[in-house]
């Protein structure tokens, strides 16, 4: 039997993200668009600025202990903007030829896969191998831990998370992005089994970091490395697609956390996505809850492989249906800024 969702009066669900009151945040370079222009943000441990690999993995590892990590909870619900007007003006939409402008990469050792299978919902169809390349992201926002899901996607660096914006700011036009962030991939039975790994820059776009917009929900984190191995190179990554038709066969992986789910080891939803509205994407019936947000929409996903192509992030649920930023030229302009950072 499909688990049906409620929703609070607000009419979106956000899967993870607070709100807050700030200073209007400071963006980088200019793309097309005005809410397209790259906004982007040094990452902090405990409030000052993460310089270096050693300090963030000492400082990091000594808040994130097991316990802090069980304790950790989906954040409630935020404000997000959805106004399907104004999206098409806002974001009218960059749509070239389909391209897949990263490959999926295999972790170099292959013991760094578990073999565990991920766990499915009523409506998947197939047993799916739990995949390294697939994370939860952990952070603290006003004294408070919260947690949702990400996904390492291969580049140049080997060293790329992606995920929902509200996973990195809270989309308020505050200056201040979420602190001790850390991702643990592959993240099986509440434990980090191939460790915490911590970020040294976000990467997101005005239309989220400044106005909260939901069709800009999407943000890249570059990480550190970890004892000086490179994240892709431990875990593999995941390849990244644009342009591809919104109608489109896809795996979603994530870290649900609210009942039946424990948000303590990959589950995973399959289906086919549709349009919705100018610049978004839904999978219906979806039964995944607050925790997955961030995880992917895969396409052409490999089981044996255990990666396939990121062509959106999981952003709110609405009437039961999980929506996505649609991956355009807008996003892969974003992704071209983060793709080189070391």
């Amino acid at each position: 039997m499909r688990r049906k969702l409620g929703f609070a009066s607000v009419g979106i669900m956000l899967l993870a993200s607070v709100t807050v009151v700030q200073a209007p945040a400071q963006a980088g370079t200019a793309a097309p668009n005005g809410s397209a222009t790259v906004a982007e943000g040094r990452a902090t441990i405990d409030g000052r600025p993460s310089t270096d690999a050693d300090t963030a993995a000492a400082v990091g590892n000594a808040y994130w202990t097991p316990e802090r990590m069980r304790a950790a909870r989906p954040a409630p619900l935020p404000d997000g903007v959805d106004a399907p007007d104004g999206e098409a003006a806002d974001r009218p939409g960059r749509v070239g030829a389909p391209r897949d402008v990263a490959e999926p990469a295999a972790p170099r050792s292959p013991a760094a896969g578990l073999g565990v299978t991920a766990r499915g919902t009523s409506q998947a169809t197939q047993a799916v191998n739990a995949s390294p390349g697939v994370g939860r992201v952990f952070f603290r926002h006003n004294n408070e831990d919260f947690f949702c899901s990400g996904a390492t996607v291969n580049n140049p660096q080997a060293n790329l998370v992606s995920t929902a914006g509200h996973c990195v700011h809270p989309g308020d036009g505050g200056s201040v992005w979420y602190d001790n962030w850390a991702y643990a991939p592959e993240f099986t039975n509440g434990v980090a089994v191939h460790g915490l790994w911590f970020p040294k820059e976000f990467t997101s776009v005005e239309g989220w970091v400044d106005w909260g917009f939901l069709w800009w929900d999407f943000a890249f984190v570059t990480m550190h490395p970890r004892g000086g191995k490179r994240l892709v190179h431990v875990t593999g990554g995941q390849g990244l697609s644009v342009n591809q038709s919104k109608k489109l066969s896809v795996l979603l992986l994530g870290y649900p956390a609210e009942p039946p789910y424990d948000g303590e080891s990959q589950y995973y939803d399959q289906g086919t996505t549709k349009a919705a509205g100018a610049q978004r994407i839904k999978l219906k019936d979806c039964p995944l809850t607050r925790g997955a947000s961030g995880g992917p929409f895969l396409r052409a996903w490999d089981n044996d492989l255990r990666f396939g192509f990121v062509n959106s992030v999981m952003s709110y649920k609405f009437s039961g249906n999980m929506y996505g930023p649609y991956f355009d030229d807008d996003v892969l302009d974003i992704y071209n800024v983060a793709k080189n950072k070391q």
